[in-house]
């Protein structure tokens, strides 16, 4: 099983930015340096707890500094964004990274950040459809370009000039490009069995029950025939021996795990999503709370109960490949520099000394 990360980041919002920047800075610092395969980057431009406003731009801050691990947007919201920049700045990074980029891309999730880019009333996951097939293109086809579309038209047949060397995007240091991975917070088959389709990867939320996450597997496996897949499940853990400390810096409501998960509820009971939390989102009966949600969604204790928590998962949901540690605000960071540092020391080698 491989390692990953993900980060929205979720700090409190009287943090000062420079403080949250240099703690999510820091923490992809570390994690590379314990071997983290790769690391997810959120983004949102008018959430007061979600700092991160281009995880494109954050990822740039980070190359030059970390040595092996791949660095991803997770997401960029593809219809805030004209197809032919985000084309050009995700080929940019890939080489200044040598490789080591990861695209991520989603229709967007955020109301406000809707509004703020007129996308609110709009077809969001026809835009969404359009704008990779478009990045894609440009990718792949050779110049003058004609790229047509509801949304966008990216042209440069009246302007190209061979012998100037003008009028071609730049291309991707990975070939045909880098990985493609969308993130979930649903139970849609189909949707899934089409990205796995495509060929791209599936990046499964912590916030989804075990129940859920099974969906997600039956739809990677309708999708990808023989096709190889990268299935990244992601979990809210933490790691430490002493059952005291698990108890007050997760289950506390003065805990990061606490605040974190209470923030984002607010926000699905705002849109109303909130039965996406639950086991069974169609039984208006059942009932959430933090407390019992967060039981049922962040694995917590010593490396061996984590790793078999983990492997417990993997039994009862699917073969996935890649668990994906969920960043979480630094409120000790001794307690969650020592959760990574155990994380990467000991659970992931526990489990891969049983991976069945």
């Amino acid at each position: 099983m491989n390692l990953g990360y993900f980060t929205f980041p979720v700090h409190p919002k009287n943090k000062p930015l420079i403080s949250s920047y240099q703690e999510d800075t820091n923490a992809i610092y570390l994690i590379d340096k314990l071997g983290f395969e790769e690391a997810f980057i959120g983004e949102h431009l008018t959430d007061q707890f979600e700092r991160i406003t281009s995880s494109l731009l954050f990822i740039s801050t980070l190359i030059h500094n970390t040595k092996k691990i791949k660095l991803a947007t997770g997401v960029i919201p593809l219809p805030h964004h004209n197809p032919a920049q985000i084309a050009s700045d995700i080929a940019m990074i890939d080489h200044i990274s040598n490789g080591r980029l990861i695209l991520g891309i989603g229709p967007g999730s955020l109301l406000s950040d809707m509004e703020a880019f007129e996308t609110l009333n709009k077809n969001r996951n026809e835009m969404f459809l359009e704008s990779i097939d478009q990045i894609q293109k440009i990718w792949k086809l050779k110049p003058p370009y004609k790229i047509t579309g509801k949304y966008w038209n990216i042209n440069t047949k009246k302007t190209f000039d061979k012998k100037l060397s003008i009028g071609k995007f730049m291309g991707t240091f990975q070939k045909p490009h880098p990985e493609i991975v969308c993130t979930s917070l649903s139970r849609n088959v189909n949707a899934i069995q089409a990205l796995s389709k495509k060929g791209w990867s599936l990046l499964s939320s912590n916030f989804l029950q075990i129940e859920s996450l099974k969906f997600h597997y039956d739809g990677i496996l309708k999708g990808i025939k023989n096709k190889k897949k990268n299935w990244r499940v992601a979990r809210k853990i933490f790691v430490n021996e002493n059952k005291n400390i698990v108890k007050d810096y997760v289950f506390s409501t003065n805990s990061p795990y606490y605040m974190t998960l209470v923030q984002v509820m607010k926000k699905l009971k705002k849109y109303e999503r909130l039965d996406v939390l639950k086991k069974n989102p169609d039984n208006q009966k059942e009932k959430l709370s933090p407390e019992e949600l967060l039981k049922d969604l962040v694995i917590c204790g010593g490396a061996n109960y984590v790793a078999e928590k983990i492997l417990d998962l993997k039994e009862k949901i699917g073969n996935f490949d890649t668990i994906t540690y969920v960043g979480i605000d630094w409120k000790n960071p001794t307690l969650a520099k020592n959760s990574l540092s155990l994380m990467a020391k000991k659970v992931i080698k526990l489990i891969n000394k049983n991976p069945n």
